[in-house]
């Protein structure tokens, strides 16, 4: 099979860019650059890290605090977790305060460490 030329691959890459984008998960945008373009799984790999890549930079570029995105976010899940108790849905709430808790750092697990503390036998 003939190479992609720069042109094609920078098209390919803006394809997993919006895939990444719409929520699609790394192994749907592989498996799709691997059918749609008859790439290797190496090859497939190395577009998506581009995408990744690309949309960092984009992000970097656009100068968004991030002290100011990390409060928006907190907000927005504080009133998940609201709505969710209005809605009286317990698993929507624990879920909007176990990210809470993982973005902040602020929770009881944070002080514990990252995992379960068993016993070695």
């Amino acid at each position: 099979m003939a190479r992609a030329t720069s042109a094609e691959s920078a098209e390919r890459v803006d394809q997993l860019q919006g895939m990444i984008l719409a929520g699609q998960p790394n192994t749907a945008c592989l498996t799709f650059a691997r059918q749609a373009w008859g790439v290797s799984r190496a090859q497939s790999y190395r577009l998506l890290k581009k995408a990744w890549a690309q949309i960092k930079d984009d992000i970097d570029e656009s100068g968004i605090d991030r002290q100011e995105l990390l409060s928006w976010s907190i907000q927005t899940l504080m009133a998940a977790a609201g709505q969710a108790m209005q809605q009286k849905n317990p698993g929507a709430v624990v879920s909007a305060i176990r990210q809470l808790d993982h973005m902040t750092g602020t929770g009881y697990n944070s002080h514990r460490g990252y995992g379960i503390n068993r016993r070695k036998c």
